[in-house]
């Protein structure tokens, strides 16, 4: 198994930045030959969290090598994975540059029924939004102890939380956040409305976490909006006993070919 820490010049972000890559041994070979590449599942850290996040607290090693899926784990800060007004464009960094930048120099399948994103609390947010803003290049998208929108944290005074929500968002008012293409329900209707298909979506919370009352809702409204879900609640807390037991349960959702793809 390769793991790869990258460090490159980001033009989406104007700085350096930080990329972990776990690439697994292929079946059978020490080499991917010419034609192959990994299906790959970009994942999301939380707030305060890195690209370092989910080898260091998980075995998501060992879980790739099983799955033979190779994970990128970028740091984004806590931005909410959206293009600030006022700093780093975080939502073309990795709808945009990240993809194309990895692909130019690792054999990872830059078809849509080969890559996947998932992510944790803020990254659960950040993995539902993303491949909503851009579905046809992900084939599914998890959130771990997510949200459907963070509009909630624009009514809180900016000195008591750690997301700088004016520099993210300007002047907008929360209810025009819950209203816009930053809320994840607005984005799942206004693709239907326009007959687009979505990719496959998996929620999963820990009944004591705190977004579990917000996951309920946000699933409910999804699926009277016709939207398939698939959505599981179980014991559990905003944890890393809880995502590192979870992620497990989304690498066995995710349509996985267990090998190298042909390209």
């Amino acid at each position: 198994m390769a793991f790869i820490q990258l460090n490159y010049p980001s033009g989406a972000l104007q700085q350096n930045t930080d990329v972990s890559i776990i690439l697994p041994d292929p079946p059978g070979s020490a080499h991917v030959s010419p034609g192959r590449a990994y299906q790959t599942l970009y994942l999301l850290h939380g707030t305060y969290g890195d690209h370092s996040d989910w080898w260091r607290k998980t075995a998501l090693e060992r879980y790739a090598q099983e799955a033979c899926l190779a994970v990128v784990m970028p740091s984004c800060g806590n931005a909410f994975y959206q293009d600030m007004v006022h700093g780093p464009k975080y939502k073309t960094f990795l709808l945009e540059e990240l993809p194309a930048y990895l692909r130019s120099i690792l054999p990872l399948s830059p078809r849509r029924e080969d890559n996947f994103i998932a992510g944790l609390s803020m990254g659960g947010y950040g993995a539902m939004h993303l491949a909503l803003s851009k579905p046809g290049q992900y084939a599914a998208a998890a959130s771990l102890s997510g949200v459907m929108s963070f509009s909630r944290l624009a009514r809180q005074p900016q000195a008591d939380q750690p997301w700088p929500i004016q520099a993210i968002v300007g002047s907008i008012s929360p209810v025009a956040i819950d209203r816009s293409q930053r809320n994840v329900v607005v984005q799942a209707r206004s693709l239907k409305n326009r007959g687009i298909p979505l990719p496959a979506l998996f929620l999963s919370v820990g009944t004591e976490d705190f977004t579990l009352k917000d996951n309920r809702d946000g699933v409910g409204r999804l699926r009277r909006l016709g939207v398939k879900v698939t959505y599981e609640e179980h014991p559990g807390a905003h944890t890393w006993a809880y995502w590192d037991t979870h992620i497990q349960r989304v690498l066995a959702w995710l349509p996985l070919r267990g090998d190298l793809v042909e390209i």
